[in-house]
């Protein structure tokens, strides 16, 4: 069952906000049948807690079910929509009723470098909450069939495609082996694209020497506890995508890229920086899970 709708996007790099809009209300029409099913879920399997990454129904459950619900999040979907207010202005009240839930959460652990969060009325910061490949890096090529000597660029855009990066010109920068995960397996030259739903993504991580992202919350924090430089692609029109290039320039040997650079292929100039720069990884804890 679909509980939010996030943002709709047309590839990594693209957001459907008008799309967004419509499915959003589309959602809140069914929240009364979305309600009843969960709280039959609820009842039949005897849950006596949720625990949330961050649907505001899912608050809404925990109270009618009178049971205590945590929050697990560095932000919330009423602050991300408030972004779009000016130029969609109908998220006005779908944001209202989704307060109305998250105002009804026991609890929210708050993730380093989260955004407002203030529609929670108990907070609790944690650190890191991330994964940790226990494999070495030959163990971790060896696994992707990856070359062992080669300087490896992961290209990381957050499960949503691949399809614009300029292939024809990458495999031209025969200095480095580019890897990615995308619908459609490819291994062709010095690129190489796994299947998308990797189990062990932080094995991948630990495989490259650098990583070419669009800054989301689980990438950031892989990158952070692999100690893997990054060049970090920015989003102007996310709201979060500042709180997580801070975390990248605090914690991180990182450098940014603009969109067009990688684009056009245009990329060899700052991979070739960023590999001989000095290395910066100052000590962060990550026992969030925990």
């Amino acid at each position: 069952i679909k509980l939010d709708i996030g943002i709709i996007q047309k590839d990594s790099l693209a957001m459907e906000l008008t799309e967004t809009l419509r499915s959003c209300r589309d959602l809140h029409e069914e929240v009364s049948s979305l309600i009843a099913s969960e709280l039959a879920f609820l009842r039949q399997h005897r849950i006596a807690l949720i625990a949330s990454d961050i649907p505001p129904l899912a608050f809404e459950v925990a109270a009618q079910a009178k049971i205590p619900s945590v929050a697990i999040t560095n932000f919330a979907w009423n602050w991300i929509y408030r972004a779009y207010l000016e130029q969609y202005p109908a998220f006005l009240p779908l944001i209202e009723e989704m307060e109305s839930f998250y105002r009804k959460a026991t609890l929210a652990m708050t993730l380093p470098y989260a955004c407002d969060l203030s529609v929670f009325p108990s907070r609790e910061a944690i650190p890191w909450i991330t994964r940790t490949s226990s494999r070495s890096k030959q163990e971790a090529r060896a696994k992707f069939a990856l070359p062992q000597s080669a300087t490896i660029v992961l290209l990381t855009f957050g499960g949503l495609g691949l399809e614009r990066l300029p292939w024809k010109r990458l495999q031209r920068l025969r200095d480095y082996y580019f890897v990615g995960t995308d619908k459609k397996r490819q291994r062709e030259g010095n690129v190489s694209v796994l299947p998308e739903m990797q189990p062990e993504y932080c094995d991948l991580v630990r495989a490259a020497d650098v990583i070419i992202a669009k800054p989301g919350y689980g990438i950031v924090a892989d990158i952070i506890a692999h100690k893997v430089p990054v060049l970090y692609v920015e989003r102007d029109d996310f709201p979060e995508s500042p709180y997580l290039i801070q975390a990248l320039n605090d914690l991180a040997t990182a450098e940014f890229l603009p969109v067009h650079d990688l684009l056009s292929g245009n990329i060899e100039p700052q991979l070739a920086r960023l590999l001989s720069r000095g290395r910066y990884w100052p000590a962060v804890a990550l026992n969030g899970a925990r």
